[in-house]
């Protein structure tokens, strides 16, 4: 996944690092080419400052099929915070992301740890980052800047050799896969609300060790302050 990574890293920085000059975006015109498609995506993307989700998700593996309770929330550019719990409200982990760490509690066994943010690829079998996270739950996924094969049928379509998406007629993202070998991350966006948020999100990743979340939304809330509690009890022992 070393190449999607780059490609994702370089995205991001020239991005965030304000390099490249953001264009006017005229979104009464149709576009007409994978580059202005993906200019009108990006422009689209709105990041709130607080983001709260609470609902249900299924996790699929080859050992096991279960849904349990969830609660995400996030603050922009700071912190992922995601509760899991069975039915009855009994917890069965927390866990929390910066930019630098990543927190877990683990319940069932009473460990936690705290890992570099590079890290989250243990956990998820693929390099990702805090960024991509974030804007995979906020939906607010950013086209990577490539060469494209561009068209429209009833969705736009973009496709390269590593990424291909499936874009709406209002912009937002349907579907997204990145593949490199026998490696491939695949996620989804539907559901959407009145907001034009996604109250489903499911993501299938093919790798070694393959797994499948799909996450359904039963409350959104967008810019209300959230509380981040993570509370090590003294009696859990550390995984190193």
């Amino acid at each position: 996944m070393n190449k999607i990574y780059t490609l994702l890293i370089t995205s991001l920085l020239l991005h965030s690092c304000g390099l490249k000059k953001v264009d006017k975006v005229d979104f009464s015109v149709p576009p007409q080419n994978d580059k202005e498609l993906i200019a009108r995506v990006n422009a689209k993307n709105n990041y709130p400052e607080w983001l709260y989700l609470k609902g249900k998700i299924n996790l699929k593996n080859k050992d096991q099929n279960v849904t349990l309770n969830v609660s995400v929330k996030n603050r922009k550019d700071s912190i992922i915070w995601l509760n899991i719990s069975a039915p009855f409200g009994i917890e069965v982990f927390r866990a929390q992301i910066t930019p630098d760490s990543i927190y877990f509690i683990n319940r069932t066994n009473k460990t936690w740890c705290i890992k570099s943010s590079s890290r989250i690829k243990d956990y998820l079998k693929t390099e990702i980052s805090f960024d991509e996270v974030q804007e995979m739950i906020t939906a607010n996924t950013r086209v990577v800047k490539e060469k494209y094969s561009f068209s429209k049928d009833k969705h736009y379509t973009l496709n390269s050799k590593y990424f291909n998406y499936t874009i709406s007629a209002f912009y937002r993202i349907l579907n997204a896969s990145l593949v490199e070998d026998e490696n491939k991350i695949d996620y989804s966006f539907s559901d959407f609300n009145e907001n034009n948020f996604p109250k489903e999100f499911n993501l299938k990743i093919k790798s070694k060790e393959s797994f499948e979340a799909t996450l359904n939304y039963s409350k959104i809330e967008f810019n209300s302050q959230q509380i981040f509690p993570f509370k090590i009890p003294d009696s859990y022992v550390e995984i190193k």
